[in-house]
């Protein structure tokens, strides 16, 4: 009687609070997103083809450009990392 029920250590009032802010947040960054992109919930109804169209074009632009510059700090990168690692597998000490 007069229980609270807990989630993770929440009451339910905190766990419904937390949740809200999370979907205000991820609806801000969003929301930014779609901003920066000239994209309204007008023009998704309208021209929906087309903004998935503007959204390829976007992110393969991003790819192109990323991809490159990517590639090239791989080249120092993964070796360095990969001689660390070897040198971390050689310095444990086994165990009989």
């Amino acid at each position: 009687m007069g229980e609270v029920t807990k989630y993770n250590g929440d009451t339910k009032a905190q766990a419904i609070g937390k949740t809200i802010l999370k979907l205000a947040v991820v609806s801000l960054i969003v929301g930014l997103a779609m901003s920066w992109f000239d994209i309204t919930p007008q023009s998704i109804l309208e021209n929906f083809g087309e903004t998935v169209t503007k959204a390829y074009a976007t992110l393969t632009g991003w790819l192109r450009w990323m991809v490159p510059y990517i590639l090239l700090g791989a080249t120092i990168v993964i070796p360095i990392w990969a001689i660390l690692a070897l040198l971390r597998l050689g310095g444990r000490k086994k165990s009989d």
